[in-house]
């Protein structure tokens, strides 16, 4: 097994103890924001175990930043949710996402993306929660990931 294998390995399974439950699937998504948010950026991993949706970023290396503003300081980002509180789920335009993120639009306005317009445009995951608003993510494989949630 390769290092970068046991590596892999290693740190899927401290997510497993310490999440207590067996990754049911996992790929690559950047977290764009929230509705009526603050717009980010944030490349990372959004995972599924039990019945709750995991994210959490990595550490860019930003090597302009580090030799001009040695002072800036990165902060993990993670967060979760449950699947029972997710209300809707939407595949939709980018610019739908970055309008609602804005506040120019309200979350419930946003359009479904047709497979034509899917073709043309970057698609976006949204993901409608009862609680607390949507959360709009690039998701790698986003078709994989519904299914998953369905799950």
């Amino acid at each position: 097994m390769t290092n970068v294998e046991e590596e892999s390995k290693k740190f899927w399974e401290s997510i497993e103890r310490e999440k207590g439950g067996k990754v049911k699937f996992f790929t690559f998504a950047t977290y764009l924001g929230e509705s009526r948010g603050k717009q980010v950026s944030l490349g990372g991993l959004i995972y599924i175990i039990k019945n709750t949706v995991y994210f959490e970023d990595f550490e860019k290396e930003n090597w302009f930043a580090k030799i001009f503003s040695r002072h800036q300081k990165w902060e993990k980002t993670q967060f979760s949710f449950d699947k029972k509180n997710i209300q809707e789920i939407k595949i939709i335009s980018k610019g739908n996402a970055l309008n609602c993120i804005g506040g120019f639009i309200d979350e419930a306005e946003t359009k479904s993306l047709s497979k034509i317009f899917s073709a043309l445009f970057q698609s976006v995951v949204q993901i409608r929660l009862k609680s607390t608003g949507s959360l709009f993510f690039d998701i790698m494989r986003d078709k994989d990931f519904l299914k998953a949630l369905s799950q």
